[in-house]
């Protein structure tokens, strides 16, 4: 594989969540930011197997790792794009709508298949890119396997889409193949993709010419039916693609994340979140250990004052009263009920599932008087309310609120409460400080 530099552009600003962007021109792999990162040329390669693309990347990347995030701009040719417009479906419901309708619009198709596919309205036309799945996971494993992290696969046309919501016609052509994509702003509206083995036969090359008639002016924009000019890009060589910056953020709608990246960053939020509640837990553990102590200290203090007073020549009955009123003084310390947090976050760690199906995770603790108040999300929040109740540490284990369905999220939030076994703060209060209550 041939690997080519790329000038810096610093106009546009990088969204999609990563450091480098990488894209395939043939045989031809460019570095999409970056201009001092050059790998020898390797002239072997006749189909862009996953090693052999890793490879190229490591040579071209050799002090990278993984802790930086790589998107890799592929070929048109490896993705499919299908028309779509269902005008009954709400935008946040369209992934799903689509997913459903998969049969129906790639018949045939029996490999698992990723979906990327973005609308603004509701019932707009929009254009659905899928992917396979296997290839993406074979080329975050290829990657993962020379030190690189692949984060997110883009088909290479929409790496130049604007960085503001401006409607334009882009036309990427190779040795290969000629792809023409109408970008309304915010949305695909059309993808045409031609095989150039399609040229040698008369009836589809007119064909083409007439589809392509819009795409070929050479003006930079080209008036509509309304008046109004579309600027148009075109991307007919290497060349084109050496001062390509970061792709825009218009550009992550349409971003495939290869299933194994998406399960490393939920092992690596799963590992933050437990560092998170260790902490927490430690906090809490030394206010009650500070609180102890100074309980402590105290108690040593009237034990030292009630050895003076022993040792003194006060008669019989003053120190009986006075030793009475200094055990009924430290008594509110050496009685107070002990919450064992740690404990009770260890258990809510244990039982809390963890599987995909019904995985749940908290958000917020609180404990106060014995009771404790936790909420979170849950794919399952009376599975995991019956989970709960079945600890013989947690009683009255009850919803604290409804549980609710938020925007964009399959997990629904809840709120459970429950109280310790064993502590009795209420009678604790009433037997000390009933007075100031």
């Amino acid at each position: 594989m041939k690997i080519r530099k790329s000038q810096p552009k610093l106009a546009h600003i990088s969204a999609i969540p990563c450091d480098i962007c990488l894209i395939v021109h043939g045989t031809v792999l460019l570095h999409a930011q970056r201009q001092d990162l050059v790998a020898q040329p390797d002239e072997s390669l006749l189909r862009l197997t996953p090693a052999e693309l890793a490879e190229a990347a490591r040579r071209l990347l050799p002090n990278t790792d993984k802790q930086q995030h790589i998107a890799l701009g592929l070929p048109s040719g490896e993705f499919v794009a299908t028309m779509v417009q269902f005008p009954g479906v709400e935008v946040q419901n369209l992934k799903s709508a689509v997913s459903l309708q998969l049969p129906t619009l790639l018949p045939g198709v029996n490999e698992t298949l990723l979906l990327a596919i973005s609308a603004r309205m509701k019932g707009e036309q929009t254009v659905a890119i899928w992917m396979s799945s296997q290839r993406a996971d074979e080329l975050f494993k290829a990657f993962n396997k020379v030190g690189l992290f692949l984060a997110a696969i883009l088909p290479r046309p929409l790496i130049v889409l604007p960085s503001t919501p401006t409607p334009c016609h882009i036309y990427d052509e190779d040795h290969n193949s000629i792809t023409c994509i109408e970008w309304s702003g915010t949305t695909l509206r059309q993808w045409l993709y031609i095989s150039k083995a399609d040229d040698e036969i008369a009836e589809f090359r007119h064909q083409l010419d007439q589809a392509l008639t819009h795409w070929q002016t050479p003006s930079p924009v080209f008036p509509l039916s309304g008046g109004a000019e579309i600027l148009q890009i075109r991307k007919t060589q290497v060349a084109d693609w050496e001062d390509i910056p970061m792709p825009s953020r218009l550009a992550c709608s349409y971003a495939f994340m290869p299933p194994g990246a998406i399960a490393r960053i939920a092992q690596a939020n799963s590992r933050k979140k437990r560092r998170n509640w260790i902490v927490l837990a430690t906090l809490i553990l030394l206010v009650l250990i500070g609180g102890v102590g100074a309980g402590y200290y105290h108690l040593k203090d009237r034990e030292q004052q009630l050895a003076v007073l022993k040792g003194g020549t006060l008669d019989v009955s003053k120190l009986q009263t006075e030793v009475f009123m200094m055990e009924n003084t430290i008594a509110p310390i050496k009685e107070f009920p002990r919450q064992n947090v740690t404990e009770i976050l260890n258990k809510l760690d244990q039982l809390i599932p963890k599987d995909d199906l019904r995985r749940s995770w908290i958000s917020s603790f609180r404990i106060e008087a014995g009771n404790v108040e936790i909420e979170g999300y849950s794919f399952n929040p009376a599975n995991l309310l019956e989970i709960l109740s079945t600890e013989p540490s947690f009683v009255e284990v009850a919803f604290g609120r409804p549980t609710r369905s938020e925007p964009n999220r399959k997990e629904e939030s809840f709120g459970i409460k429950f109280k310790i076994a064993g502590i009795d703060l209420q009678g604790y209060w009433e037997k000390y400080f009933r007075e100031t209550r």
